[in-house]
């Protein structure tokens, strides 16, 4: 596989499924711009990919908000002086509460939606004006959920901020691509990372993931978003643009399960 670019921006890389998908990215020969909030885990995931890529391409750390234009800003300029001018941004930092409606409160809201909505917003419009300066084709991928298909009690918010994404991304490949620079979706259903493995999500709801899921088995890994990032952004997906890839095993064919009262049994 043959990736647009040699030089790419992933936020939300420090663990989990942005850090899959960094690695995937530089398996296949790009430098990553590490993007996340906290500069010591950074720092500590940008020497483990580095030692796993073996000289095949580098990761580097930056710290930054992705609520905050001028992180955005500077995290983008920082990627051309390291790495070149990125060709592909992965929007992948978000964030997730659970409240129901009546009892959730407006700071919730906000920032749930700032961070999975507004932050793909922000790196979106730099990164494009960035890539129409120089006159260069890019790739974006920005990745959403399950919710935004779905609907599921206590995650009123999360689920607006997410179908949100995927209508921004789809207005975005509108004005985009006659620039060629393509904007996808990668809508991902449980996958298991330290947070929801640290949670007890899966182990709570096993039976209920079972049941909904097609593939059979209760969810996916970081890996299996990777792959679907990684085709993406390659050549081999440049006739493909304001499309969304479920990656949830076939889970969307039979809706969202009651999140809510699987965290909350009654009693």
């Amino acid at each position: 596989m043959k990736l647009i670019s040699n030089s790419a921006i992933v936020t939300g890389a420090a663990q989990g499924i942005g850090k899959g998908i960094a690695e995937r990215l530089m398996r296949e020969g790009t430098h990553v711009l590490l993007f996340g909030r906290t500069q010591s885990t950074l720092d500590a995931t940008a020497e483990e990919l580095n030692r796993v890529a073996e000289g095949r391409a580098r990761a580097v750390p930056f710290a930054g908000d992705v609520t905050q234009a001028k992180d955005v800003a500077r995290g983008i300029e920082f990627a051309e002086r390291e790495l070149g001018l990125p060709g592909i941004l992965v929007n992948n930092a978000g964030t997730v509460t659970m409240s129901l409606l009546v009892d959730l409160e407006e700071d919730t809201f906000d920032q749930v939606m700032t961070v999975n909505l507004k932050g793909p917003f922000l790196f979106m419009k730099a990164f494009a004006r960035a890539l129409l300066q120089a006159k260069k084709p890019g790739a974006v991928v920005n990745i959403s959920s399950l919710a935004q298909l779905g609907m599921t009690e206590g995650m009123a918010h999360y689920c607006a901020s997410k179908a949100g994404l995927a209508h921004l991304s789809r207005v975005a490949a509108l004005e985009l691509g006659r620039h060629g620079i393509r904007v996808n979706v990668v809508a991902p259903g449980v996958i298991l990372t330290p947070l929801v493995e640290n949670a007890g999500f899966v182990e709570r709801m096993r039976g209920e993931f079972l049941a909904r899921t097609p593939l059979g088995k209760p969810c996916g890994l970081p890996s299996d978003i990777a792959s679907a990032v990684a085709y993406l952004c390659s050549e081999d997906s440049s006739w493909i643009t304001g499309e969304t890839i479920s990656v949830d095993g076939g889970n969307h064919l039979r809706g969202m399960q009651n999140y809510w009262a699987g965290m909350n049994p009654p009693g």
